[in-house]
């Protein structure tokens, strides 16, 4: 499939999903039930997870490079998290009155590790902000 033919699938597949939506919304306003506005927007978000993963894949695949570039960039996220892993805590916080949170020390350490791996990668973002704005200054 050439990649005009593919853009022009994408156009109508596009249309078809804006127009369906469309109809629904009209369909809510009437109705007020919001579950079928909830299925659908399941439907939308599972295509579009679908179709970021599809053409991801894709673009890995394309190359011998692209391939290498990709495993090690999985690599280092799966290096960091693993850092993250290891400087969480699994202690179960007190909510106000002193009564434990209805959660494992599982979810516990896997929380924190997400929330260092979180500030570890806006760290990151701000550094190579700062380090794109000094280079491009002094071009």
């Amino acid at each position: 499939m050439g990649n005009s033919s593919a853009i022009k699938i994408i156009s109508i597949l596009f249309i078809v999903l804006f127009a369906v939506s469309v109809l629904l919304g009209i369909i809510f306003m009437v109705n007020l039930d919001e579950n079928m506005l909830l299925v659908w927007s399941y439907i939308l978000a599972i295509g579009a997870i679908g179709a970021v993963a599809v053409f991801g894949l894709m673009n890995m695949f394309s190359s011998k490079k692209s391939i290498i570039t990709s495993v090690s960039v999985i690599a280092v996220f799966a290096v960091l998290l693993g850092i993250s892993y290891a400087f969480a805590s699994d202690v179960i916080l007190l909510d106000a009155a002193g009564v434990p949170f209805d959660i494992t020390s599982v979810v516990s350490r896997w929380s924190g590790a997400v929330l260092y791996l979180l500030y570890v990668l806006l760290g990151l973002s701000f550094a190579s902000l700062i380090y794109t704005e000094i280079k491009g200054a002094f071009k």
